[in-house]
């Protein structure tokens, strides 16, 4: 990589060729076209990823009398740092599909109920950790269903909590060299300078102390500052379906009563009790269960496979359980999905049993929400569906996915997936061999990664289907575009240029006021742009910039790296801002009112504590 190695060069400014004129347009460009919600990211990285190659075929640039290759503006997708990403991208998805995080999600929601304010301290420290080695996005979407459901059992309001746990997630994010893409570009770019490699957790010690008083910021003030929104998703997440509980003689329920088992699942409500060859009886608190009963329950989805794994008993659906012969051998793979009754459905004025349901669609009916009017029959599938009906539904993942795609049932988006598959601690086992030996400096992360995808793979914890759906097409161009722009801002000179200008505006400036200028100018670009294109743009300036004073460049890399992760000002920072944005229904000034307070704090502290532990000497 080509950088200027003596401070002698930073007493004037260089001279602009016309080659990094035109690259300097290129990034003013970029940056706005990213900062465009309506413009696909996909559209500007590939047209970065054109123009530059084409540019440098046309009009050559020579480097040390050698004709620059305009093919290196493709070395972007070889990256190990892309490979890790993808790789880390998929195994996170793994272990969030299988189940192997929801024993903890449960424990959060039962603290929850019984102490709400520690319970959001646990939640955001749970997040933060947890952030630090899945990828911020699987476990933000596992979170926001959890969160919604407490908020409406308990009479709040979930505005006021996913926001401070979007932004813990990326609080955790910038603690690990694996935490966020960004980090791991860093990493690389690091290693590409010759310089030491950063062992997993190089910078956690500034990350920590002063993401610890970010936490307590999201804790104590943020619920205070953010209004009551109404959810887009509030009503699709915490419908309570009507659906019936077979208990078989090996549950743990035959023989306690129910005052017992309400205890055990804590929350259940029953309506009636379904007992053979009796009327329904009334659910008195000594009544005794006996195998055979069916439990006529409602709640929503979630807390019904909990009642039904408390209990080990059957959500039933017809005249038999489910799975049961050729859907048993897919069990690890089911989801739970929402379909809506629309006017004119072939579904209204039936009943689920005359239209032969599971057998034709192959999903078995767990349940049926109905709003504003009780449900009449004691089996649902004998109830006739109306318009508006949600039937709560079981099947393979795969086909649930066909018939959105075909069009003949009207799917919700919210599907929830089953709480724990037979795979989830084979997952969570593979997850640490990807992590640990990184940790401890024994492999590269780029080594482990795909490793510990492959053996996913081998063993049935991740299909190689659902891989290809878990990589994000956007992410991979992103990266590739930045890496692209970031080696034509060096070989041209125009990051020279840029950070000689800013040396010579800032003469006499100490250096630790020099790191936080460039901690903030990134934070701001990644805000308004692409945070891992701002990384990019910055780490040649700020590497430049190090060398004209004669500094070492880590803390101004590590400048860019923490100000590339403080994307809590607006909702075009990270992915998962827009995630919590549509489930809360926040308005872009929400981000504005708790994100910017949170954005300076964090940068004031990081600008400081950078220096502490990594000295300029």
């Amino acid at each position: 990589m080509r950088l200027p190695l003596t401070p002698d060069s930073f007493r004037r400014l260089p001279p602009l060729s016309a080659h990094a004129v035109v690259v300097l347009i290129l990034v003013g460009a970029a940056l706005w076209f990213y900062s465009r919600p309506r413009l696909p990211i996909e559209t500007t990285s590939l047209g970065v990823l054109a123009f530059l190659p084409f540019f440098f075929a046309v009009a050559p640039l020579r480097l040390d009398g050698h004709r620059l290759d305009p093919t290196v503006f493709f070395t972007g997708f070889s990256d190990p740092a892309l490979v890790a990403i993808v790789a880390l991208m998929i195994a996170g998805s793994a272990v969030v599909r299988t189940g192997a995080l929801a024993p903890l999600v449960h424990l959060l929601a039962r603290v929850w109920r019984r102490a709400p304010r520690f319970a959001l301290l646990l939640v955001l420290l749970t997040t933060g950790f947890l952030s630090a080695f899945v990828n911020d996005t699987p476990l933000v979407i596992l979170l926001i269903p959890m969160l919604i459901e407490i908020a409406a059992n308990t009479g709040g309001s979930p505005s006021r909590v996913l926001m401070p746990m979007g932004f813990a997630a990326l609080i955790g994010g910038m603690s690990t060299t694996i935490g966020t893409a960004t980090n791991l570009i860093v990493v690389s770019f690091a290693r590409r300078l010759g310089l030491p490699p950063m062992g997993m957790f190089f910078f956690a010690l500034p990350a920590v102390c002063a993401g610890g008083v970010g936490l307590l910021y999201l804790w104590l003030v943020a619920p205070h500052l953010l209004p009551d929104r109404h959810p887009l998703v509030h009503d699709a997440s915490v419908r309570r379906f009507r659906a019936l509980l077979e208990i078989p003689e090996t549950s743990p329920g035959v023989g306690q009563t129910l005052a017992a088992i309400q205890r055990t699942a804590e929350g259940m409500r029953v309506r009636h009790l379904l007992r053979a060859g009796t009327l329904p009886i009334v659910p008195l608190p000594d009544l005794a269960l006996e195998a055979g009963d069916r439990l006529e329950i409602e709640d929503t989805p979630t807390r019904l496979k909990e009642y039904e794994t408390l209990l080990k008993g059957q959500l039933f659906a017809g005249g038999k359980p489910w799975p049961e012969g050729e859907g048993a051998e897919v069990q690890d793979d089911q989801q739970l999905a929402e379909i809506v009754v629309m006017p004119g459905s072939h579904l209204s004025g039936r009943a689920l049993k005359d239209l032969e349901f599971p057998t034709r669609y192959d999903l078995v009916p767990l349940g049926i929400y109905r709003r504003g009017s009780p449900i009449h029959s004691r089996n649902i599938e004998e109830e006739r569906l109306q318009r508006g009906d949600v039937i709560l539904v079981q099947g393979a993942r795969e086909r649930l996915a066909q018939l959105r795609a075909a069009g003949r049932l009207t799917l919700l988006d919210a599907t929830t997936d089953l709480p724990r598959s037979t795979k989830a601690n084979l997952t969570l086992l593979i997850m640490a061999a990807i992590v640990l030996p990184s940790a401890l400096g024994l492999l590269p992360i780029a080594v482990t990664a795909p490793f510990g995808v492959l053996l996913m793979a081998a063993t049935g914890c991740i299909r190689w289907k659902e891989a290809g759906e878990t990589v994000n097409v956007g992410v991979v161009l992103l990266i590739a575009a930045g890496v692209a722009l970031s080696l034509a801002l060096v070989d041209t000179g125009a990051a020279q240029f840029l950070a000689s200008l800013i040396l010579l505006r800032a003469h006499g400036w100490p250096p630790t006021l020099l790191v936080g200028l460039i901690l903030v100018a990134v934070a701001v670009l990644g805000n308004v742009a692409s945070h891992t294109t701002a990384a990019l743009i910055g780490l040649p300036i700020a590497v430049a910039m190090a060398h004209g004073l004669g500094l070492p460049p880590t803390p101004f890399l590590l400048a860019v790296l923490f100000g590339a992760n403080l994307g809590y000002a607006t909702p075009l920072a990270y992915q998962t801002n827009v995630l919590v944005m549509n489930a809360a229904g926040y308005e872009f000034r929400d981000f504005l009112r708790v994100g910017l307070p949170l954005l300076v704090v964090m940068a004031t502290l990081l600008s400081f504590l950078i220096p502490v532990f990594f000295p300029f000497h």
